[in-house]
């Protein structure tokens, strides 16, 4: 498993001051990381098909997934820690559905970089101190489809990159990038838009509070069938209603 440490010191502060020289350094190192994964991907694919090598693929891409990490920290406090949030949230519902490990697992990573395209968004609009307007909620909206195109070429064994395009899709085809509708977004895909959803109405804003978790549960309801995958929904639901999973204990769970 992605080790949520992968975002945080042991203090609980972030380990990088957030200098424009760090982050020029952390931009060329995720760059490098990048490459390096594009230029193995045969050898890393030839792995997946014998057993004594897929330690060295998991070692990649614990390499991969470490500078990822410490980037989008680097860049972003809020966005990487919502990240680890919403896996810990989506990881809770995917064994709610009774998914298998394997699974899980792929949609975790998924889940850790969900929004790495919000690296190319400026830190003004990422850290505004109040609603955006339409030409700021524009380039936020670019996020799926940027870190599509930033995870496309690395060999993941499982769909990564296109969950992470497919996470603002919505079941009546109302979301972005592409409009895709019902059975067109990935189960990953679904499932971490209930996270993202249910993570975004708990988290407080410049301009508004943080929504109690009963509320969020309501409009998760609300949106089930017409924007969310409606029998995931009811399993969320389920978790946190009426098991009373607590946000709080999530992480250990991922």
């Amino acid at each position: 498993m992605i080790s949520n440490s992968y975002y945080r010191s042991a203090s609980g502060e972030p380990e990088i001051r957030r200098s424009r020289t760090a982050k020029a350094i952390l931009a060329l190192e995720i760059a490098i990381s990048i490459r390096a994964a594009r230029q193995r991907k045969p050898q890393i694919q030839e792995c997946l098909l014998h057993e004594a090598a897929q330690d060295d693929f998991r070692d990649h891409l614990s390499q991969v997934m470490d500078t990822m990490a410490f980037a989008m920290e680097a860049y972003d406090h809020n966005t990487a820690s919502h990240q680890v949030r919403v896996a810990a949230i989506a990881c809770a519902i995917a064994r709610e559905l009774g998914w298998d490990e394997e699974h899980v697992h792929a949609l975790q990573v998924a889940s850790l970089l969900h929004d790495v395209g919000k690296m190319t968004v400026s830190q003004e609009i990422l850290n505004k101190p109040g609603r955006l307007n339409a030409e700021e909620s524009a380039q936020v909206n670019l996020h799926p489809e940027t870190g599509y195109d930033i995870l496309k070429d690395i060999p993941f064994p499982w769909p990564i990159a296109e969950v992470v395009r497919q996470h603002h899709e919505r079941m009546d085809g109302s979301g972005y990038p592409r409009g895709l509708k019902g059975d067109e977004i990935l189960p990953m895909a679904r499932v971490l838009a209930i996270a993202d959803v249910l993570d975004a109405m708990r988290s407080a804003r410049s301009y508004r509070p943080a929504f109690d978790l009963e509320t969020v549960l309501v409009e998760l309801e609300g949106q089930a069938g017409m924007l969310l995958d409606a029998g995931m929904v009811k399993r969320c639901v389920s978790l946190f209603r009426e098991k009373q999973c607590e946000l709080t204990c999530l992480a250990h769970i991922a």
